[in-house]
């Protein structure tokens, strides 16, 4: 028996097999093999040392293929040959199993590694297959948890407020968006049999988050069936596969605080899109011209540098966007009838200004528009999928297509200093595609291996690139396309007023937030000029124009707010404008984060948002209606994690310059803020008002 400091863990010989034990402060799990089969046989909470587990209905499973035949092999068709303890000292401990199975009569191997790190709240735990002889069978769906856990447990989820959801469960709310629940703006959860990121345990505060680190992963809680976490594959067991790791992680608290760890997972170990900020962006889609008359794709070489003169002398801009419109007979091949000089012209002198270039792209669903692509390359057409807008047809990503798409994505952001890459059309989410003559033999094979190229594409522009981001429409939302895509937008809410929009985007990102990381979220595009805003929407009082801005100063006012026509658009807008997104990049680093502070959005109550990093930070707060209203500063949600006993420094930023001190206050003391009619409130909290720009 082996002992060592810093982590639990111990390896232990007992009659009939071993025993196998390891863990941190947040977590442990203890592993038996008898008679030559592993299982899991504990899974408790690291804190109140909470035992979870009641049976492990599959420690591992592996689905194979072969000319249509399907067989499935069960942890227990795997024997025990051996083990070891590839690292264990203070700071990790990794173990390794090792087994064996029979495929027609060959030996099949597996590895099964559990790993902890002293620090981390988390374990992991995958299978590694070598390259084995056994040509023409595949490895197409890999189960690496499958644990009952006790009928103590159940799942946690946010409360239902929108009306239609995916099949995966996930709130859709892009359908009817202004048609949701707003009733019980107090509740945030519901409690039962299933969930797709948390559970807890009756009478504890406390519970597991899980997530599958795979870009084709899932991961589900269903009391009756159990904790079951998996990976789509189409590997040739030929080439041998590294399965994505299976996170179980845990927490103490309540639910906020549960929420809140699993998304600090995905944030600190998942996401790609680390600390980019979200630059200040001018769309050419957006802004309404005088007359109501929207710009959408009617743009060109002149109106385009006109308007890089104007964004240079407003001063605040960091993206020229070029929306739909820029291309000509083939996706990403600039038009040369609107830009007779190229796109290096605009990228030069948008350069010359200091502010990079921004792509909408939609390469592979051809939903907006019909390219020759039709004519030129019949062969590499999806015959099942026909766009309603455009009627062309999708382009398969398994044809040679593929690499014209990857040369542009490469010479966006080298060629055109794209910065920015908007990815439309739902690429994402592989149609079925039954041409002979593409690179793929089914439909499983298919989106395996789709996806894959997809992430291909987004590599090559981090690697050529590292500061460029790519976001993509693809509803829904997915956590485990963030190691690709920078950011997923939530839903293309437009058709609405002025305050309205807001208002929806307000309840999209609390709904959103609980189980996705705030910073991967793109909230919308449409912002106060947007035409259908309402007509003549600039001309709107200052005080609507300012409310609504403030109102999504932490996310949708970068991608959105500054989309206005500066031809039109009044001197003094502008200027608030240029102090508001002066003041937010001051403090970016906080608008990365998101915390559930109030009520869920209902435009009857002021609502807010919480942007505090280690006690430091920011509360936003929101009077929606037209009459005056108050509130306490809510200094004791959970998830702002506010030290019991320390007195904060309140300050209010409302005016963005000289901010104002309110004094000093504890947890559980009463504050009363007063607003104005559609008054937005910008309260720091510790945040010294000296800092070095």
């Amino acid at each position: 028996m082996e002992e060592f400091t810093g982590l639990q863990g111990y390896e232990l010989e007992i009659a009939g097999g071993w025993v196998f034990e390891l863990g941190n402060e947040w977590i442990t799990r203890r592993v038996q093999c008898i008679s030559g089969r592993i299982g899991t046989t504990s899974l408790a909470h690291g804190a109140s040392i909470e035992e979870y587990l009641e049976e492990p209905v599959q420690e591992f499973a592996l689905t194979l293929s072969r000319d249509g035949d399907t067989k499935e092999l069960s942890f227990r068709d795997f024997h025990y040959t051996g083990h070891s303890v590839p690292r264990a000292n203070e700071t990790e401990r990794l173990l390794r199993i090792d087994l064996e199975a029979e495929l027609n009569g060959v030996k099949l191997p597996l590895s099964v590694f559990y790993q902890v790190r002293a620090g981390q709240n988390f374990m992991q735990k995958w299978i590694e297959i070598p390259p084995v002889s056994l040509p023409g069978w595949v490895i197409e769906l890999v189960t690496l948890e499958h644990l009952k856990f006790r009928d103590v447990v159940e799942g946690i989820s946010p409360h239902s407020r929108y009306l239609q959801t995916f099949p995966n469960g996930e709130d859709n709310v892009h359908a009817q968006p202004d048609k949701v629940d707003a009733g019980s703006p107090a509740s945030r959860f519901d409690y039962g049999d299933r969930s797709r990121a948390l559970v807890t345990r009756w009478g504890v505060n406390e519970g597991f988050f899980f997530f599958m680190s795979h870009i084709l992963g899932s991961e589900e809680f269903d009391r009756s069936n159990g904790l079951l976490m998996r990976q789509k594959e189409y590997t040739p067991l030929t080439e041998g596969l590294k399965t994505g790791a299976a996170v179980i992680g845990a927490y103490s608290g309540p639910a906020e605080i549960g929420f809140k760890r699993y998304r600090e997972y995905l944030e600190q170990n998942w996401c790609v899109v680390g600390d980019k900020p979200l630059p200040v962006m001018w769309n050419t889609w957006l802004i309404t011209q005088s007359y109501n008359r929207p710009v959408e794709s009617d743009y060109d070489r002149n109106m385009v540098l006109d308007y890089l003169n104007r964004m240079e002398r407003a001063g605040f801009y960091d993206t020229l966007h070029l929306d739909l419109g820029w291309e000509s007979s083939w996706p990403m091949a600039p038009n040369p009838d609107k830009f007779p000089n190229g796109l290096d012209e605009i990228a030069r002198r948008a350069c010359d200004f200091g502010i990079d270039m921004s792509f909408w792209v939609n390469p592979f669903s051809s939903s907006y528009w019909m390219s020759d692509i039709e004519d030129e390359h019949p062969e590499w057409l999806n015959p099942d999928k026909i766009s309603g807008r455009s009627s062309a047809h999708a382009i398969c990503p398994m044809t040679d297509y593929f690499d014209y798409v990857k040369r542009r994505f490469v010479e966006l952001v080298t060629r055109y200093n794209a910065r920015h890459i908007y990815w439309d059309g739902g690429d994402w989410n592989i149609p079925r595609c039954s041409a002979e003559t593409h690179d793929h033999k089914n439909q499983h094979e298919l989106e395996v291996r789709a996806a894959k190229r997809l992430a291909e594409l987004t590599s090559a522009v981090h690697e050529a690139r590292p500061d460029a981001s790519v976001t993509a429409f693809s509803l829904p939302f997915d956590n485990h396309r963030l190691p690709a895509l920078d950011r997923q937008q939530v839903s293309d809410t437009h058709s609405f007023p002025t305050g309205k929009s807001e208002l929806i985007q307000r309840q999209q990102m609390y709904q959103m937030t609980f189980e996705h990381p705030y910073r991967a979220i793109w909230g919308s595009w449409y912002g106060v000029n947007w035409q259908e805003a309402g007509e003549n929407s600039l001309s709107k009082p200052l005080n609507e124009l300012i409310h609504a801005e403030m109102s999504m100063i932490g996310n949708g006012a970068s991608q959105a707010g500054a989309s206005i026509d500066l031809a039109q658009a009044k001197p003094e807008f502008v200027e608030f404008l240029r102090l508001m997104f002066e003041w937010r990049k001051r403090f970016e680093h906080y608008f990365a984060v998101y915390q559930h502070i109030l009520g869920f959005p209902d435009g009857e109550h002021i609502d807010g948002e919480g942007h505090i990093i280690d006690g430091k930070g920011f509360i936003i707060l929101i009077n929606p209606t037209n009459q005056e209203k108050s509130t306490s500063l809510p200094l004791d949600e959970p998830e702002l994690e506010i030290s019991v006993g320390h007195k904060y420094e309140i300050t209010d930023w409302s005016r963005f310059k000289s901010p104002r001190t309110l004094g000093k206050i504890k947890v559980g003391d009463k504050l009363e803020l007063d607003f104005a009619p559609l008054e937005v409130k910008i309260i720091g909290v510790d945040v010294p008002t000296l800092i070095d720009r």
